[in-house]
């Protein structure tokens, strides 16, 4: 069987190149970010803002992407404005508007990070694992997971999905490939070469397994610097990936740790019946292996860092079941954070591997710089020539997991000082009809969630507070039976390096305001508030604009 997109509908031709200054839909060109058989990405400036443009020869391909990208409202997704053809005039190419962003893709940012087992999954598998269950849950299947199209952005760490050139949407849409589905060979899943072996003439019906297939071999690859099966130049590697067990990662890296080791292996199973079902359940495993993570989790996972190897305490981590997929991902994160030192700065003493040849045929996103998920800002005024559909989306948040930057101690050096020490608040009632609003909305007391001190659809960042500061707090995602779109009023009053706060009014996107008794809490702790970031003064406090919150009977 050929390697490759057999069975393709049409033929792959290059994208189109375009000089800088270039004006294209209303946006300048200034350069080349990215190129491919499937199209091209440029770095662009409209209005003084910068975008990526994606400009794709007008066929069904294109049309898919924009789909896909319409569907996702994510801040760990590429984040899509806006569509149009062009030119004007007989119309040849489609402009896919996307938002840029400083970054490194996953695997220049392990060589230069060299992290720790238990890094590498907080930072990367379990944010990532979750934002492929909101992926999923929403009908999309990326098919074409691999560390290229993994985005580490350089603004708050988190792992950003780029690239649904070759996405397929679940419902409704016409296959537009036959015996196989598009894709990088190396990252294929034995489902896909199994059916292609056996082919009778239907498209391959793909399923979120095949993303979580390509996410074992990217963890792979990341825990040895080895492609599992081999790469395409050897012309046996449909038969490995379908018939071969790779070593596993600890016999070829003393450094893994057994368990992640056979995480991994897990992933790769052959059949998909003996895989994980989705990548929820992915993601609990993933909690339940750090929960039981030792010393050797916190050793970086090759040679030759400079990383600060002070041991570490495992962190206390909340009860096995995740109470809320938004409040476990942030809180498993910000916990392990608090553990693990980042700030000293890493060298790696051998190369990651290098892109497989001829990576997928579309564009591999250049180490430097890519599209990204971000701040969800409008799509300025001037005209996408021939725009159809043009739309710039409200930044829904999901219901799993929000980027945050780590609270506490996070760098080698310690904890910058804070304020003077002060109390906290004295303890104080709910308002009365707390409880009655917490039945009715289905908030129990061990579940948490995020809030967000500024407008949702813009990324967190640190802002200053005030002791006793009124403050409003968008809600992050719905939260039980609380829709999206409802917002908190509380205040904030400043402690001995913390910030606690209280919401005491939820105002409902249909208008009605009603009381509630939420307190900030430290991110998969008991404690109350949360830690200062450094900056803060005995008169304002510094802190992360995402808090969790939590529903209590009484403020304590």
């Amino acid at each position: 069987m050929p390697e490759g997109n057999a069975g393709q509908a049409w033929e792959e031709v290059p994208g189109p190149r375009f000089a800088p200054g270039t004006e294209v839909a209303g946006f300048t060109l200034e350069g080349t970010i990215a190129s491919g058989s499937f199209g091209t990405v440029y770095r662009a400036r409209r209005s003084g803002r910068p975008y990526a443009i994606k400009l794709v020869l007008i066929n069904p391909r294109g049309d898919r992407e924009a789909a896909a990208l319409r569907l996702m409202r994510h801040p760990n997704v590429v984040s899509f404005h806006g569509y149009g053809l062009w030119p004007e005039e007989e119309p040849r190419f489609l402009v896919l508007a996307l938002e840029l962003v400083e970054g490194l893709t996953l695997d220049a940012w392990a060589a230069r990070e060299n992290p720790s087992a238990l890094e590498l999954v907080m930072r990367v598998l379990l944010p990532f694992a979750l934002t492929l269950a909101d992926v999923h849950a929403s009908g999309v299947v990326h098919r074409d997971i691999k560390e290229a199209n993994i985005v580490m952005r350089e603004a708050d760490g988190q792992p950003v999905l780029v690239d649904f050139g070759a996405a397929g949407l679940k419902e409704g849409a016409l296959r537009l490939t036959l015996r196989l589905p598009p894709g990088t060979a190396e990252y294929r899943s034995p489902d896909a070469l199994r059916f292609a072996r056996q082919w009778e003439g239907e498209p391959y019906p793909f399923s979120p397994g095949d993303d979580l297939w390509a996410l074992g071999v990217v963890l792979y690859v990341l825990l040895t610097r080895t492609l599992p099966f081999g790469d395409r130049s050897n012309p046996g590697l449909n038969r490995a990936i379908l018939e071969e067990t790779p070593p596993a990662p600890h016999e070829l890296n003393p450094r893994v740790p057994l368990a992640l080791s056979d995480l991994c292996m897990g992933m790769l199973e052959k059949e998909l019946e003996d895989r994980y079902p989705d990548a929820k359940a992915l993601a609990e495993d993933l909690v339940e292996q750090c929960t039981q993570a030792d010393a050797s989790w916190r050793v970086p996972l090759f040679p030759g860092t400079k990383q600060d190897k002070s041991p570490a305490s495992t962190p206390a981590l909340p009860g096995r079941r995740l109470p809320g997929w938004w409040a476990a991902g942030l809180a498993l994160g910000a916990v392990l954070l608090l553990c693990v030192p980042w700030g000293t700065p890493r060298t790696a003493s051998s190369p990651s591997p290098a892109t497989p040849p001829g990576t997928s045929g579309r564009e591999v996103v250049a180490p430097a710089t890519t599209v990204e998920g971000a701040s969800g800002a409008a799509l300025p005024p001037a005209p996408v020539a021939a725009a159809t559909n043009s739309e710039e989306p409200s930044m829904k948040k999901s219901k799993t997991i929000r980027t945050l930057v780590a609270a506490g101690c996070v760098a080698s050096s310690g904890c910058v000082s804070g304020p003077s020490p002060r109390p906290p608040p004295p303890p104080a009632q709910c308002p009365p009809g707390a409880d009655a609003t917490h039945s009715r909305f289905g908030l129990p007391s061990w579940d948490a969630h995020g809030v967000s001190l500024i407008p949702v659809h813009e990324r967190p960042r640190v802002v200053p507070v005030r002791d006793g500061q009124a403050v409003r707090g968008e809600i992050l995602g719905a939260w039980q039976k609380l829709p999206d779109g409802t917002s908190f009023d509380g205040h904030l009053y400043l402690g001995d390096e913390r910030v606690y706060g209280r919401f005491t009014a939820a105002h409902l996107p249909s208008g009605e305001t009603v009381p509630v008794c939420l307190e900030v809490m430290t991110i998969g702790q008991t404690a109350r508030g949360r830690p200062v970031e450094p900056g803060t003064t005995s008169t304002q406090a510094l802190i992360v604009s995402s808090l969790s919150v939590q529903a209590v009977q009484r403020f304590k």
